[in-house]
């Protein structure tokens, strides 16, 4: 039967790329046009899209390529390609990100840049920080429509740097080249004339015109474009493009996506997603003007992450010096006063707030629909979970913060990090309760978690958008087979590359992980059991509970690098009169934390009970650090207290 469908699904995706669709909004191309909309008021074009203004076209011609020239500057031994660039950007970037073309990459990119972004890497990695340094490439872009256009670009001395956190890895030498894959972000108008960075290297530009020019360069209406290997093996290659166009659909600001086959220099590096960056240019793009130009700030990890508790670690990040904040501005850099974001900490965290409140520095509408699309794809790494992977921006007609996701590769069923244990498919909507322990975040306490402010339109917004057609398995197989019927013979790289062994580089619907591996699974697996927590939670609440199980019992594990960090039944506590216990040895120096399976919730150091007589250590995470040996720990669930006893 599988085979069945795939076939039909097949076939509509032929048809459709005979009549040619090129939307640039693409679900309709692969749904039967039913979007289902949440409400009749909640449409691409609601109060956050308005009346969307867009940068003026470089030219008012019709897409007739121009040579730009790259001759406004000396370069030592780079050699410069000349740009081709369209006379209409916005239409370039319609194609660029329309499913239906096929999208060609190539980065020109010589051994020598590779190895200065691989030196920058490991100068900036030794203080802790990343560098800023972009090095040189001409790209080269390939899109082919489905209805048989060829267009291609080039973006001469393009500038390449490394991008990530934990994905930042070494990954070029001398010997073997490129060895490992890793993300990269492009910028379009790098000068690369300051000599603290590029020496004798750097450019001498000809005129400060020239050099203006090159700093105000686009492609496809984009200053920058982020390039990202699909590092989770996610199988249908689509998920995390699929999570964007979720929040899209929702009437959601948030940025575009699509596949790209990718070369690097002379190797095939497979299928990478392109992102469209979340700056000004995106903001100008998708709000009314009224709205445009307030402060944009990028939400992370830092020593902390973003629980919008105090009013700490706010400013713009410098990467010379080591400086990075949880509250990164992006937008009005020398200008802001950061009151904004100051007005809704103090605002949110106050003992007299009140709905009204609330209502007056959160956009609410935008916010319920962000925590319901947010709940249903399920990345445990996002701001309610793991208090990162976020942007806020506040209004500037309203002052009202709106967020915008990012980073989105944990989702739908990407379970490479299973934190809770159970791929986010029983979670609570309304639970009080994530990643890191007891919910801290008051955009979610003071509204959507049991007792919050909008609890009942939560259930509401919930409910219509779990119906939505975008979580019907059927949607996604047909998305999922418009993608491999483009890409699929393009999924592997021509050369193997270390960090990627583990990788199938294959196109796979139908991955067999259950919600407790560490692993993928399939799209439909995840929702179907995701539709059956919402729907119990859903009934709790309506008779008058709390969207929990309330007769579930305490179900703690010990978790700790020789477990992955995820459940072992080796390392599952057994009950006793405090609480639970568990007798382990270890021959090593180790750290732990004790993880309750029943709320998802993590115990560490900060709730170790006070007299403890065994010396511990802890980290930037909380977690416990022991030395070697044997030891008794008991987890009280009274008071939720960690007992650490030598055993001799």
């Amino acid at each position: 039967m599988k085979y069945l469908i795939r076939g039909l699904v097949s076939t509509i995706i032929i048809i459709s790329v005979m009549l040619g669709a090129v939307s640039c909004f693409p679900f309709d191309e692969w749904t039967d046009g039913a979007s289902d909309k949440v409400t009749d008021d909640q449409s691409k074009n609601d109060n956050l899209s308005g009346d969307t203004e867009k940068p003026d076209d470089t030219t008012d011609g019709e897409n007739d390529k121009t040579d730009s020239g790259n001759s406004g500057n000396t370069t030592g031994g780079f050699a410069v390609a000349s740009d081709i660039l369209g006379n209409n950007q916005n239409a370039d970037f319609e194609a660029l990100f329309n499913y239906a073309n096929h999208i060609s990459l190539k980065l020109d990119i010589p051994d020598e840049e590779l190895k200065k972004i691989q030196e920058d890497y490991e100068k900036y990695s030794a203080f802790g920080s990343k560098s800023p340094i972009y090095r040189k490439a001409n790209l080269y872009v390939t899109i082919r429509t489905s209805a048989g256009e060829v267009i291609e670009r080039v973006v001469g001395e393009v500038g390449v740097r490394m991008k990530g956190n934990t994905s930042r890895t070494n990954f070029y030498s001398d010997d073997k080249g490129m060895y490992n894959l890793v993300h990269f972000k492009l910028s379009f108008g790098e000068t690369f004339d300051e000599e603290e960075y590029y020496g004798a290297d750097a450019n001498v530009w000809e005129s400060e015109d020239a050099r203006d020019a090159r700093k105000d360069r686009t492609f496809a209406t984009l200053e920058k474009i982020d390039i990202r290997w699909n590092r989770n093996d996610d199988a249908t290659y689509i998920r995390e493009i699929y999570c964007y166009d979720i929040y899209r659909e929702l009437g959601l600001l948030a940025p575009h996506t699509n596949l790209a086959s990718v070369d690097i220099g002379d190797d095939h590096a497979g299928l990478f997603i392109i992102n469209e960056p979340i700056d000004k240019i995106f903001l100008e793009k998708n709000l009314p003007k009224e709205a445009q130009g307030g402060d944009l700030y990028k939400l992370g990890w830092t020593h902390e992450g973003a629980t919008f508790t105090s009013f700490t670690s706010v400013g713009k990040e410098d990467e010379d010096k080591g400086e990075f904040f949880v509250y990164d501005i992006k937008t009005n850099k020398k200008t802001t006063d950061h009151s904004a974001l100051r007005n809704l900490i103090e605002k949110l965290n106050s003992s007299s707030l009140t709905k009204n409140g609330y209502a007056e520095v959160v956009d609410v509408d935008s916010f319920l629909k962000f925590a319901a699309a947010s709940y249903m794809i399920g990345n445990p790494d996002d701001l309610r979970s793991n208090y990162n992977n976020c942007y806020v921006y506040f209004m500037a007609d309203t002052g009202r913060a709106v967020l915008i996701p990012y980073d989105l590769d944990r989702g739908l069923g990407v379970n490479v990090w299973n934190p809770y244990g159970h791929g986010m498919t029983t979670e609570n909507p309304f639970g009080k309760y994530n990643v890191t322990g007891e919910q801290r975040n008051p955009l979610f306490t003071k509204s959507v978690v049991h007792g919050g402010f909008y609890v009942s339109e939560f259930c509401e917004v919930l409910t219509d958008v779990s119906a939505h057609n975008i979580f019907k398995p059927e949607t996604f197989a047909a998305r999922f087979e418009q993608a491999r019927t483009l890409y699929e013979s393009e999924a592997a790289p021509s050369k193997s590359y270390k960090n990627a062994a583990g990788c199938d580089f294959r196109f796979d619907l139908y991955e067999s992980a259950n919600a407790w591996d560490s692993a993928n699974m399939s799209f439909r697996d995840y929702i179907n059991a995701k539709q059956a927590t919402l729907k119990k939670a859903l009934e709790s609440i309506s008779s008058g509970g709390t969207g929990e199980d309330e007769g579930r019992v305490w179900e703690p594990y010990l978790r700790s690098d020789f477990t992955g960090w995820q459940n072992s039944d080796a390392y599952k506590m057994s009950k006793c009169d405090e609480g639970y216990t568990i007798t382990l040895s270890q021959n090593d120096n180790f750290r732990f934390k004790i993880y309750d399976n029943r709320s998802g919730s993590w115990y560490g150091s900060e709730v170790v009970a006070e007299g403890c007589e065994v010396e511990f250590g802890t980290d930037g995470h909380t977690n416990i650090l022991l030395s070697a040996g044997t030891y008794k720990i008991i987890f009280v669930t009274e008071n939720q207290a960690i007992i650490i006893i030598p055993v001799k």
